[in-house]
């Protein structure tokens, strides 16, 4: 899982460096002419959603999501366990629930044929990066509660 999540959050870093660039380059064309990337802000729009999305589960599977340490720190091992359950358990279902959600709104945005405005991207494109990285962060909160619940430590592989 951690491989599988690092290979995702490189491809979300890729589709960040993809929007500066082409912000970059928008940039020096306006200095310099009147010529601009075409569709920069869909484009940069798409790529932030890629790279976000993408990272979600990474953060997830190396502990770096949001936790109050000031609390669970203080508790016993047991209480930290039962914490780290817990949250994988509400995790998984709350990103579940995102992810059937989302994919109902992207099936209907697929039957609008809605398009972005500047350079015409299908809108179910938007909602395929949202899908797909709530439903690895779903699948990776259900990895991490099994992990959790059965005692099993160690690197995440």
């Amino acid at each position: 899982m951690k491989r599988f999540t690092t290979v995702l959050a490189l491809a979300g870093t890729l589709a960040f460096l993809v929007a500066v660039a082409l912000t970059v380059v928008d940039i020096a064309l306006r200095s310099v002419s009147e010529h601009t990337v075409p569709g920069l802000t869909d484009i940069v729009t798409l790529c932030t959603m890629i790279g976000a999305l993408l990272a979600i589960p990474y953060g997830f599977v190396q502990g770096e999501h949001v936790a109050i340490d000031v609390f669970v720190s203080r508790l016993s091992p047991g209480g930290q366990r039962a914490c780290a359950v817990f949250s994988a358990f509400l995790g998984t279902v709350l990103l579940s629930a995102i992810g059937w959600f989302g994919f109902n709104q992207m099936i209907t945005e697929w039957g609008y044929g809605d398009r972005s405005q500047s350079i015409g991207i299908p809108m179910v494109v938007y909602w395929l990066p949202l899908v797909f990285g709530v439903i690895v962060a779903a699948l990776t909160n259900f990895w991490l509660l099994y992990r959790h619940a059965s005692g099993k430590n160690g690197d995440a592989q």
